[in-house]
């Protein structure tokens, strides 16, 4: 009984070393080379990614989104009281009429960083 789980376990162990020499094998450098394809790819993603750009619903989205290469504009400061930080900057009055008093800015052609708006 014993003999027989050993010739068992030995003809078990002896034909996964010939499937994992025959693995080793196929996985083995040569001096001969190897076709690969023109395009390597780093990722599962950046592989499908062209593929996707070709269906219709991608060219209908990419037509009303904006471009990204555009410079972001900042914002005023917004200030009770303005005040001229350099030799450039100017005041100016804007939007008075009858019932409002308008704004008063401060705009600098040198430093934009500069720009304020007296708060109301």
């Amino acid at each position: 009984m014993a003999s027989q789980q050993c010739i068992a376990r030995c003809t078990r162990t002896a034909s996964s070393l010939l499937g994992l020499s025959s693995s080793l094998r196929a996985l083995s450098l040569s001096a001969t080379p190897v076709a690969r394809p023109a395009i390597q790819t780093r990722a599962l993603s950046s592989a499908i990614l062209p593929l996707a750009s070709y269906s219709p619903l991608s060219r209908a989205l990419s037509r009303h989104t904006t471009p990204l290469a555009q410079q972001q504009t900042r914002g005023m400061k917004v200030y009770s009281s303005i005040k001229k930080r350099c030799e450039h900057c100017k005041v100016v009055r804007r939007k008075k009429n009858k019932r409002s008093n308008g704004y008063r800015y401060i705009i600098c052609s040198a430093n934009p960083r500069h720009k304020q708006r007296q708060g109301s």
